[in-house]
């Protein structure tokens, strides 16, 4: 199967404003979710050829953080387009800020409900 055919793993429902970089491009967006393996960005004036290489930059702010913060910077490629966005696969799934930035995105989400 196509990777832009199938979906893998648990997924972090979050709506956060996101950076897109490459070469040619830059674009903002909103992440929609998130996963050890991909994100899907939604909301963007474009979408960049599937296959395209990217850098996303995410800046994770929990609730009551008033402190300057570094975003995760998470490098993959785009790999389907949807009606408003497209999505991205990263480029290691074992990625330290991939990790971090899912568990955290998850940890958050738990402590509002």
């Amino acid at each position: 199967m196509r990777t832009t055919e199938r979906r893998r793993g648990y997924r972090v429902s979050i709506r956060l404003e996101a950076y897109f970089s490459e070469d040619l491009y830059e674009v903002i967006g909103t992440l929609a979710n998130i996963s050890y393996s991909g994100s899907l960005i939604e909301d963007t004036s474009m979408q960049p050829e599937i296959g395209t290489p990217c850098v996303l930059y995410l800046y994770l702010k929990p609730p009551g953080a008033f402190k300057a913060v570094s975003p995760f910077r998470l490098s993959g490629h785009v790999v389907r387009h949807t009606s408003t966005g497209f999505a991205i696969e990263h480029e290691d799934n074992f990625d330290p800020d991939v990790r971090r930035m899912v568990d955290d995105a998850t940890a958050i989400l738990t402590a509002q409900r």
